[in-house]
């Protein structure tokens, strides 16, 4: 049951995001198939939001309401700030005065109200990554860069490609294309319980594999480095989708007024990395749904040759392919791996990502850059 404060808090903005009431009652209708007239005769949407919250509490149905509002509008502020408070938005996502701390000392070209509103758009964009090979599951993660195009690193799909060829790689693995899962909008509440186990999308029958480089030898090697990965080493993988998810609708339904999922747009100039700038990772690590992990002090260091970004951001397994972000939401990196020299008794110095103008330079070459969704507006 919601508290008096809660219950005033979703109904602003149950009211922020549907100001018309005929599209509310489609979002009912279509998502919860459920009919607004059966509740409220009529009445503005002020009287409408706070009868429907009043019989989803008393029917049970309170948290699928908050889920499907959030759906049909993922990038409604108000909605997202309620959604926090039940573990419906990606975990870790800072609110009140920690957000707003965190804004100003990025120096965000946002305000609180666009920062969540960007956050909530991306969130729909990042997917959990499920491989099943002959040694079991495995996870990554990844994110839409075009309508039916994700990417992620080449190490987390490593056995399907080698499947494909009639292969296993170093560690004995093998997996085929129909034994991935790209599972978005993957959500469970505060105590555990799933909400929503994900819209499920699958790779394309011929031509999945768009494109791919592999990991160095020397991603492998403490530092300091013997050397640097080639230009043609940069650990990633665009696998084309049977269905444009990035067209489609949060949560595989849509009705008119709805917003398309979208996917995340290539920056338009390369990122400077300044050091000990931020850098906001959108993850599924160990599998878990989805959480953001904030380091506004995060930056490192680039290589000599522009191939790979060291910073300290928090991840974990299942993280990698996730999609590095600036203080301003522009997709920076790739993520793909964390600092090789680590033992019980040496602590992780930083995790490690690709800078996203270092692949779409290496798409260039290839005469790839057609294939990815438009650049940022």
């Amino acid at each position: 049951m919601l508290t008096g404060a809660q219950f005033e808090r979703f109904s602003e903005a149950l009211c922020d995001a549907f100001v018309d009431p005929a599209r509310f009652a489609r979002m009912l209708r279509f998502r919860l198939d459920k009919r607004l007239q059966n509740i409220i005769a009529g009445g503005g949407m002020e009287e409408i939001a706070f009868e429907v919250i009043q019989v989803a509490e008393a029917e049970g149905w309170t948290a699928k309401l908050l889920r499907g509002a959030r759906e049909s509008n993922p990038g409604n502020p108000l909605l997202l700030a309620f959604a926090q408070e039940f573990g419906m938005a990606p975990a870790n996502a800072p609110s009140g005065r920690e957000l707003e701390r965190i804004i100003r000392e990025t120096h965000s070209f946002h305000n609180v109200m666009e920062w969540r509103t960007k956050l909530g758009e991306i969130e729909g964009r990042v997917c959990r990554v499920e491989v099943t090979t002959n040694g079991g599951m495995m996870y990554g993660s990844g994110f839409l860069v075009g309508p039916d195009l994700v990417m992620t690193n080449h190490h987390v799909v490593a056995a399907v490609i080698a499947g494909e060829r009639g292969e296993t790689t170093p560690e004995g693995l093998t997996a085929k294309p129909a034994g991935v899962v790209l599972r978005f909008d993957y959500k469970r509440l505060v105590d555990g319980s799933t909400l929503n186990p994900g819209t499920e999308y699958r790779l394309s029958g011929d031509g999945w594999l768009v494109d791919s480089s592999p990991l160095s030898r020397i991603d492998f090697e403490p530092d300091p480095k013997t050397g640097l990965p080639s230009p043609e080493e940069l650990d990633h993988a665009l696998l084309r989708l049977s269905t444009p998810a990035g067209d489609e609708h949060v949560g595989g339904r849509g009705e008119p007024g709805s917003d398309p999922r979208g996917w995340v747009g290539m920056p338009k100039e390369p990122h400077a990395f300044l050091p000990g700038s931020a850098l906001f990772i959108v993850q599924h690590p160990k599998g878990d749904p989805l959480q953001l992990a904030l380091d506004n002090e995060a930056v490192r260091s680039v290589n000599g040759n522009g191939t790979r970004v060291t910073y300290r951001t928090n991840t974990l397994a299942g993280s990698s392919g996730s999609p590095c972000f600036n203080h301003n939401w522009q997709l920076v990196a790739l993520h793909h791996s964390g600092d090789p020299d680590y033992a019980p008794a040496h602590k992780p110095e930083y995790n490690e990502g690709i800078p996203i103008t270092a692949i779409t330079a290496l798409l260039e070459r290839r005469q790839l850059s057609g294939v990815l969704g438009a650049q940022e507006p």
